[in-house]
């Protein structure tokens, strides 16, 4: 698990594995599960393909896509204990929220583009945007890649040096969210700046104490950025319209998403436990509220790092043991429920609706991971990306711009 640590440092996050999950499932596993109705599409049409069914590019239907589709890559690269490593080509599929998929581009075995890490996708939908893995980690310049969905038209530029792309501007994506310094020490400060699509430095936003993940506002006005001792509101035309303490935090915070018009919730640290807490923080700098308690390593849950609140209940994004993903549902009285997912050891949610969880299933010890969408309610399972023998799988996954709580 060294790569998840060294991207748990890179992004600044406040759990050990949240966001290195997707990076990470190259050396992760799940059975491969077979999608019901497996047929190909290729003519252009407005609607949307079911559970199973691949289409192509040009069957997209473009005027749909919203929340609830995700961005997916999926790696064809084989491996596992005791056996020899196989690399393989790389797909980008567009997955609706009926579990169907469209093939948008597949790259051959050794490309460029097999060392892509998905970082973000355009509130616009027409753009992705892609960092190189091995750039990730270090101090240099940044190359930043930038894939036109409906073309396959590939632009690039370089950022300064020790800057980061953290994501796409909102509600369009018509600039670059991008960070110096995040995550480096809750006592450090880092700063958040805004890039132009070509790589010009638009606006130097914000300096902040212990600069952790950051969130927009829907609307693009401002932006919530994790500090030292809870949020930093930013303005998008620049400055700290105000600091959201959030009580006891000393050791940081990370902005997950705005839980609603004037709530942002947050996942922060908390000293002496093995995971981190989430709590919802008025915007208007009122008293932040404990969403979740502080997990004493007690049970399967160690401390949760995102929330989705769907018709049937509160569902949380939580580390257990060994650097494994949980997925629990806490009721409004007694202890939390865990949430299995079938054929997963691990699993890791991106994406959700009022009633189902986009969940992206991994395991413990060789490569495959898959993508599925699941009601945790009723435990109907659909597989939208299944993983194939022993290939990589879904290596990477960029929901359409998730806010709110279902």
């Amino acid at each position: 698990m060294q790569r998840a640590t060294k991207l748990r440092k890179r992004r600044g996050l406040t759990v050990p594995v949240a966001a290195a999950a997707a990076a990470v499932a190259v050396g992760l596993a799940v059975p491969a599960m077979a999608a019901q109705g497996g047929g190909q599409l290729s003519a252009p049409g407005a609607q949307v393909l079911g559970a199973g069914q691949v289409g192509s590019r040009a069957a997209v239907p473009w005027g749909r896509v919203g929340p609830g589709w995700s961005v997916v890559l999926y790696s064809a690269a084989r491996g596992a204990e005791g056996t020899r490593p196989e690399a393989g080509p790389l797909t980008l599929y567009l997955v609706d929220p009926s579990g169907g998929r469209y093939r948008m581009f597949t790259w051959r075995a050794h490309s460029r583009e097999t060392g892509w890490y998905l970082l973000a996708w355009s509130g616009d939908a027409r753009r992705a945007m892609f960092v190189p893995t091995s750039e990730l980690y270090n101090s240099g310049r940044e190359q930043v890649f930038q894939l036109q969905l409906r073309t396959g038209a590939i632009t690039s530029f370089r950022l300064p040096a020790g800057v980061s792309a953290v994501g796409y501007t909102r509600p369009d994506g018509l600039n670059i969210l991008a960070d110096r310094g995040q995550g480096v020490s809750a006592g450090a400060t880092g700063t958040l700046m805004r890039f132009s699509l070509t790589g010009h430095l638009q606006k130097t936003l914000a300096s902040v104490r212990g600069l952790g993940a950051a969130a927009y506002q829907p609307a693009g006005l401002e932006v919530a950025a994790g500090s030292r001792d809870g949020i930093a509101l930013v303005s998008n035309a620049g400055g700290v319209i105000r600091r959201l303490i959030v009580p006891g935090v000393t050791e940081g915070c990370g902005a997950v998403r705005w839980w609603g018009a004037g709530t942002i919730l947050a996942s922060c640290a908390v000293s002496g436990t093995p995971g981190p807490q989430l709590w919802l923080v008025p915007a208007s700098g009122a008293t932040p509220t404990a969403l979740t308690p502080a997990r004493r390593g007690y049970g399967f849950d160690q401390g949760d790092f995102n929330a989705w609140q769907l018709s049937s209940g509160l569902y949380l994004d939580g580390v257990s043991a060994c650097g494994t993903l949980v997925i629990g549902r806490q009721p409004a009285r007694g202890p939390e429920q865990q949430v299995r997912v079938p054929g997963a050891a691990s699993s890791l949610i991106y994406a959700a609706t009022r009633t189902r969880l986009l969940v992206q299933r991994l395991g413990g010890c060789s490569p495959g991971a898959s993508l599925v969408w699941l009601n945790p309610a009723s435990h109907q399972m659909t597989v939208a990306v299944p993983v194939h023998g022993q290939q990589w799988g879904v290596v990477g996954v960029a929901p359409y711009f998730v806010t709110g709580k279902f």
